[in-house]
């Protein structure tokens, strides 16, 4: 009893399929239809889920497959325009850089042109510094094969910012005007008091040896004066920015803001000793 029931579905189909090509084939006859003809539609009409399901896998397949190579396609594409952005930014970048040095030797040369003494001057660039709480120093790509020597002023477009301290073959050492060591002897220009600009180790200078009764205003600009046989007379020094007196109240206090950015500075312009005969 138990294996007849599990003949029993089998049975069934067979049942039906017999029943199925019964009807057709006798439909087929009475149409006029051949047995050749009569089976061929009814193992058309079989065959159809069958074939129908392996041509959806194959085409659905086929067009997965197609997806994928042009995704694959589609990155490389974009991985190689990323790469050829990539290129033109940083040529760019090179581009933007000579502009900005062709604009800086420009100006040192606009510079060097407003003073006749700065003919037989040099261009220098910045290669290294040296700055902590108290002092700030420059290294400069030129050294004694170029002319330069110890006390050798430096200057910017802005004005004076330094002399050299040390040199080697190729290379200098600049003490700027803020390092606490530095000093310089210069005019008010507005009245032409003398005084001496000196380092703090900071962004500001001081004018030292003033006495109180002094008349000495913000915004006063102060030039070299020529009498310390280091910088030129009549370059652009710094401005003033603050004046007040002193706790003793025998002299005044004055800040002055140099004419240069100890960050920024790229390019300098410097004046060698004249040669010896």
């Amino acid at each position: 009893m138990p294996s007849f029931s599990r003949r029993l579905p089998w049975l069934a189909c067979v049942a039906l399929i017999f029943t199925f090509l019964t009807l057709c084939l006798s439909f087929g006859l009475q149409n006029g239809g051949t047995l050749v003809s009569i089976a061929e539609r009814a193992a058309l009409t079989m065959t159809y889920p069958v074939q129908k399901g392996i041509d959806l896998v194959f085409s659905t397949g086929e067009d997965f497959f197609n997806r994928y190579i042009n995704l694959v396609d589609a990155q490389q594409k974009n991985q190689q325009l990323k790469q050829e952005v990539a290129k033109l930014r940083y040529r760019l970048d090179q581009l933007e850089e000579i502009r900005q040095e062709n604009l800086r030797l420009h100006q040192l040369l606009n510079f060097k042109e407003q003073f006749d003494i700065l003919d037989r001057g040099i261009a220098a660039h910045v290669i290294g510094r040296q700055t902590d709480s108290l002092s700030r120093i420059l290294i400069v790509d030129c050294g004694t094969r170029y002319g330069l020597r110890v006390n050798n002023p430096v200057f910017t477009p802005g004005g004076v910012i330094g002399r050299v301290i040390a040199c080697g073959p190729n290379s200098a050492k600049v003490l700027l005007l803020t390092d606490q060591n530095s000093a310089c002897d210069v005019i008010i220009q507005r009245n032409r008091i003398r005084g001496t600009l000196q380092g703090t180790g900071n962004a500001l200078c001081r004018l030292a040896y003033l006495q109180r009764t002094v008349n000495v205003k913000v915004g006063d600009r102060l030039i070299t004066s020529g009498l310390d046989n280091i910088f030129p007379k009549g370059i652009t020094v710094g401005t003033v920015v603050s004046t007040t007196r002193d706790h003793n109240g025998l002299s005044q206090l004055i800040k002055v803001k140099p004419e240069f950015d100890l960050d920024t500075i790229e390019d300098v312009y410097i004046l060698p000793s004249p040669p010896t005969l």
